[in-house]
């Protein structure tokens, strides 16, 4: 019941309160990963997962001990304190809000203003191509739909206010050292994909659930792939099959209309997760 009013909330918050992207900065994170990074890049153990662990572990066992401190006697400043930890995992930017710029832009036909839209979807700088960069888009949606929201509800549900900001702090790393190649990469790699496992599947088969559920299906090209696929791809692959929409990577302009159609799957998602958690708390009542 407490998770369940503390996720309504931090919609809430996120709904109403535009400061919060940039209060989620993590700047502060950035600089401890570039310390603790600077002092053990001359040990042998720089290349793997004892240094994620010396990043993630003081952030973590800080908010474990506030939560802590504030818990019997002070529940309701330990429910407050869980709220705003779960108000600022969410993110660092909303997915839905700035896609919903992008698709404005597009259909006012300021391109420029989309690639700057698109840019801040994709966390990089996009592809000359406005095409090619929509389909980036789509695909950015559905993995961000996981990452920045239903993921973190997951493991806020999970551990509390600890297994969202570990949520948090993996998809940071994971977004800032992809595409390296290196033994460090390749924890913070395998620390995203334990994290988003379980969440990804979720996520997929609410896709199912809001969208088309035989058609998820066949996007698989196997049955096994949905335990056995990197999650990223199976959230794309999923989502474009659960609205039956194929690549437009050919078309000579845009199809604002299906990324309309991802926006509101997307949106769709996210709603039947909370649905599904009110019941799971009404049932709970009832039995």
């Amino acid at each position: 019941m407490i998770f369940f009013i503390s996720i309504i909330l931090s919609i809430g918050i996120e709904l109403t309160v535009k400061q919060l992207e940039d209060w989620r900065r993590f700047d502060w994170f950035s600089q401890l990963t570039d310390w603790v990074t600077h002092k053990t890049e001359s040990n042998s153990f720089r290349d793997g997962p004892v240094v994620v662990l010396a990043i993630i572990a003081p952030v973590i066992f800080a908010v474990w001990l506030v939560a802590a401190m504030l818990g019997g006697v002070w529940g309701v400043f330990e429910f407050a304190f869980g709220v705003a930890v779960l108000s600022m995992s969410l993110g660092p930017s909303d997915p839905i809000r700035q896609t919903k710029d992008y698709i404005k832009a597009l259909q006012d036909g300021d391109a420029a203003e989309a690639h700057i839209h698109a840019e801040k979807i994709l966390g990089r700088e996009a592809d000359p191509d406005p095409v090619a960069t929509s389909q980036y888009v789509k695909e950015t949606l559905f993995i961000k739909v996981c990452s920045s929201i239903l993921g973190v509800f997951f493991w806020f549900i999970v551990l509390g206010p600890v297994g969202a900001v570990l949520f948090r702090m993996a998809c940071l790393l994971q977004d800032r050292f992809t595409g390296t190649q290196s033994g460090f990469a390749n924890a913070v790699l395998d620390l995203y994909q334990i994290l988003m496992w379980v969440p990804a599947r979720l996520t997929v088969l609410c896709f199912a659930v809001v969208g088309s559920f035989v058609d998820v299906m066949h996007s698989l090209r196997k049955v096994s792939d949905l335990w056995q696929s990197d999650s990223d791809g199976l959230l794309f692959e999923a989502g474009l099959g659960a609205l039956h929409i194929h690549d437009c990577s050919t078309d000579n302009e845009v199809n604002i209309d299906s990324i309309i159609a991802c926006l509101s799957l997307a949106k769709r998602a996210v709603l039947a997760c909370i649905t599904f958690l009110a019941i799971i708390v009404i049932a709970s009542w009832v039995v």
